[in-house]
């Protein structure tokens, strides 16, 4: 039997779709909830031809809604990309996997997604200037995208084309509501549901049906689901889709210090820092190639190679602006 017999007999997708599936080149960006589901629910259909990015490790309190992973690679303080590589590589040995361990920023996004040169793109990121770029970059190399976000019990997805609107013109401006997974929880049914409406997109799409058209809104705890034509969201004069104008692509300053979700703060130092980090105050409890946990007093700290340091412990920006001072002073 062949072992996409289930999905092939389907009248709308059938042998051809099975094929361009496989053919299909598909970006993943992010391996957290939403990435990494799409990535197995991929490998088992049979999407030969998948790449994938992030810039995490993973941790303990990723499993109870990230697909893929166990407690040994938390453990391992493995990169995300690495351990669902060699989980789908169990799943199915056709994948071509290619994992990419790489913070994306404004100023290489464009340079990698013209490597991999990618014919759909799936987001599965936690942030909301990350979707503005990609919904940039996707725009101006003419890469169709889907968009799907998860917090709390509620999910939103939409697949977008040159056609409809962007992002841009449904959202306007980044939202600024603080919510996050990290702050606000969430419930993993709906990080599932997200990702599942993702690959149903995706599978419209290479199915050559194109996408639903549809701005797609889920609650999980309140068994709801709606849909709206994003026909009528269209912003004639956005500065993206109609004026091609691509602010967050263009911006190519990227802090030393930012405030992330909750007590944590990301610092950015050079990249021999990962290097010469026995000289930061503290202890190095624990290391491998690719990353190094320092304690310091009630301060946790997440070193990774290329330099960039996850921060939990620290309230306030002013405490965070000192704290860098200290260790960027330490390794001078």
């Amino acid at each position: 039997m062949n072992r996409y017999e289930r999905q092939i007999k389907y009248q709308h997708f059938g042998e051809q779709s099975q094929k361009q599936l496989q053919n299909t080149n598909i970006l993943i960006m992010g391996a957290g909830a939403l990435g990494s589901h799409v990535a197995e629910l991929l490998a088992r259909m049979g999407a030969h031809k998948l790449s994938i990015i992030d810039m995490d490790i993973v941790e303990l309190s990723n499993i109870h809604r990230q697909a893929l992973y166990d407690e040994h690679d938390a453990q391992a303080m493995l990169p995300k990309v690495y351990a669902v590589k060699e989980k789908i590589k169990q799943i199915n040995h056709n994948v071509e996997l290619n994992a990419i361990h790489q913070e994306m920023t404004s100023n290489n996004i464009e340079n990698i997604i013209s490597k991999i040169q990618p014919d759909i793109i799936i987001d599965g990121m936690d942030q909301f200037d990350m979707r503005f770029l990609i919904n940039e970059v996707s725009h101006k190399l003419q890469i169709p995208w889907i968009y799907g976000a998860a917090v709390g019990s509620k999910g939103t997805v939409y697949a977008i084309d040159f056609t409809g609107p962007c992002l841009q013109c449904i959202l306007n401006t980044v939202p600024h509501t603080g919510e996050s997974c990290a702050i606000n929880g969430v419930l993993p049914p709906v990080v599932q549901q997200v990702a599942s409406y993702e690959v149903s997109e995706l599978l419209r799409f290479v199915s050559g049906n194109g996408f639903s058209k549809k701005l797609i809104t889920i609650d999980t705890f309140e068994i709801s689901t709606r849909t709206r034509n994003i026909d009528v969201l269209k912003n004639n004069n956005c500065i993206v889709c109609k004026q091609k104008t691509y602010h967050s692509l263009n911006n190519s300053y990227h802090p030393s210090i930012e405030s992330l979700c909750g007590d944590t703060f990301l610092f950015r130092f050079k990249q021999q820092a990962f290097e010469f980090a026995h000289y930061f105050p503290g202890h190095i409890i624990k290391e491998n190639d690719y990353v190094k946990f320092i304690k310091y007093a009630d301060i946790n700290m997440t070193l990774f190679k290329d330099g960039r340091m996850n921060v939990h412990g620290i309230s306030t920006k002013e405490d965070a602006k000192t704290m860098y001072q200290q260790l960027n002073r330490s390794i001078k």
